[in-house]
This record gives C-alpha cells, structure tokens and sequence, in this order.
C-alpha cells in the first residue's frame, strides 16, 4: 500500500517540476488524484492519500477512481494519522508513506515501515505512466473469443498427430 503524505507532496510537485505556487488548493488536489489514478490504474497498488482536517471539520473519508482520500479528523495531524496507520498495521513493512518531512520518515521507519522521498516517488509515478501509456489497451486482458469449428478441427488434428504416429508406429 503506497500512503501519501498529501500536502508534502502536492507542494513538492510544485517544486520539482517547476511549477508555481499553489493558488487553488482544491484544483491542485484533483489534479493530483487524476495522476494518482492513472498511476494506481497501471501499477494496481492501493493508493491512499491523506490530508489535514479540512476546514477545521472532519470530512468523511472518498475514493475517486481507486484512490483512497482522506482527510485526518480535526484534532490529529496527518502526519500522526499517517503514524498511527502504520502502527496498528499487522504488516507495516508493506505499507510505503510518501513524504518529504524527515521527522515522519523516522516514525514511520522506526515502526517498521517504508519510506520513499516525494522526489522519487514522482519518478516512480512518471516512469509507471510512461510504460503504461506504451502498454497495449485493456482487451488484451480479456478472455479470447471461442475458436470456430475450423480452427478446432485444425488444432485437434495437430495436437494429436504424435499420437496418432505412436500408434501406428506400434502397429
């Protein structure tokens, strides 16, 4: 499971492509999400992102296009949210947190999970969506046609030339 800290790395993708300052919060997110579905569409790996109470109130958690948004009720930070995820996880080890604070990197090693710098998490991202996009389309993920009688006909007589030769070699 790959857990984001969300306004770490919103505002380091800011900086790493060298964009400009965030103006509309709630435009940056959605665009965020959109490339985090693309990436979660490509790579199948749970995607969880998790944000700062919003406005002071606790807002339920959402999913858009199989990323998970949540949002850290009021009273807790989403780095501790984040912290305390890994804790009560029976596997932490397969849970990587995405983030650029050092100070939540170490909880979250000392906890026995993993960490992975915002800088190369947008690599990974930008990687896995370049492959993706140089992948086939998604029918060749699905169950081919039945064959016609022709092509059964073709297919039995070669499947059981050799034994038909076996047997005649034995005769």
């Amino acid at each position: 499971m790959i857990v984001i800290d969300g306004y770490n790395f919103l505002h380091a993708l800011r900086g790493l492509e060298h964009r400009q300052p965030i103006r509309d919060l709630e435009a940056a997110r959605v665009e965020l999400h959109e490339r985090l579905s693309r990436f979660q569409n490509i790579t199948e790996e749970q995607v969880r992102v998790i944000y700062d109470a919003r406005s002071g109130k606790h807002t339920p958690d959402q999913e858009q296009a199989h990323v998970q948004i949540v949002y850290a009720p009021p009273n807790i930070s989403a780095d501790d949210y984040i912290v305390r995820m890994v804790k009560v996880s029976k596997q932490p080890g397969r849970i990587t947190v995405i983030t650029s604070d050092r100070e939540l990197g170490d909880k979250v090693k000392a906890l026995q999970g993993r960490v992975m710098k915002c800088a190369s998490f947008h690599r990974t991202m930008a990687e896995a969506v370049e492959k993706g996009a140089n992948m086939p389309d998604d029918k060749t993920h699905e169950k081919p046609a039945r064959p016609n009688p022709d092509e059964v006909d073709y297919w039995m007589n070669e499947f059981t030339k050799d034994m038909r030769k076996a047997s005649d070699e034995e005769e």
